[in-house]
């Protein structure tokens, strides 16, 4: 006896062949794109971009040596177009912040605009505004024991103290010095007179400050007069403006009740020999 086929089970087998080459397809098509995506398949329309990236952590105000970084092929896209595309462009340049192993180097990173200096008075990704502060870099020299034990950095924002000798009898006719005698006296006096400013570099007891023009004249002035500079750390966050009255002898006297010395009295002694 023979087994004849219907019609229904002939369109049905049609189906399911259909539907099995569809579905192979569609596998198929899945697996290239994931081959795609993971760079197992190389796609010729790619454009890509050689830039330099870090090839370990650069710590930040560390000048760029030829072991940190290295040209990399990347596909190009907004996040590399500012990227530096060759080495010798960020050699001798100063890094602002640490930058990671692996990662692109860009201009907003960079501390200095030159190469071997180590400094930038405009901070990284500053751009320069002619509207703003009129900002320049000076210097003073300020002993370890006080600038917070030598233990200061590029970077940190410091305040500046200054003692000053002051003489009230400058200036005064020998009238006014003996009227004004019996109430100030030459002695020392000091006063925080700066705050917020960033330390740029430091080579020992030198300090290279970023002030703004104005700033730098009364610091040459200070110098000039022969003040003590004491540089005093702040906070990170720390961007308030301190009021102070400043500190002379008699006022930390009278504030410690100190006690003020005197002749000694010797006529007991005297009279009983």
């Amino acid at each position: 006896m023979e087994l004849e086929y219907s019609d229904k089970n002939r369109k049905r087998s049609k189906l399911y062949i259909g539907v099995g080459v569809l579905m192979a397809l569609m596998v198929a098509g899945i697996v290239f794109v994931a081959l795609q995506a993971s760079a197992l398949i190389r796609n010729d329309d790619v454009v890509m971009r050689d830039v330099v990236v870090a090839v370990r952590d650069i710590p930040g105000r560390k000048p760029i040596e030829e072991g940190d970084v290295a040209m990399r092929s990347v596909p190009v896209d907004a996040t590399n177009a500012s990227a530096f595309q060759r080495i010798d462009e960020v050699l001798g340049r100063v890094s602002g912040v640490t930058i990671l192993n692996g990662q692109m180097l860009t201009q907003n990173l960079l501390a200095s605009s030159t190469a071997g200096q180590s400094y930038s008075i405009l901070g990284p990704g500053e751009e320069y505004d002619p509207n703003g502060p009129d900002y320049r870099a000076t210097s003073i020299s300020v002993p370890d024991d006080r600038a917070v034990a030598g233990t200061l950095a590029p970077g940190q924002v410091v305040d500046l103290i200054v003692t000053m000798a002051i003489n009230p009898e400058i200036g005064q006719t020998a009238e006014e010095a003996e009227q004004t005698q019996s109430e100030l006296i030459p002695g020392p006096s000091t006063k925080v007179t700066l705050q917020s400013i960033t330390i740029l570099a430091r080579n020992g007891a030198l300090y290279i400050l970023r002030t703004d023009l104005a700033t730098a004249e009364k610091i040459t002035e200070l110098t000039a007069a022969g003040g003590q500079f004491t540089f005093v750390l702040r906070a990170d966050l720390d961007d308030r403006t301190a009021t102070t009255d400043g500190s002379t002898i008699d006022r930390l006297i009278d504030e410690f009740g100190f006690p003020v010395p005197r002749p000694p009295d010797f006529s007991e002694s005297s009279a009983g020999r």
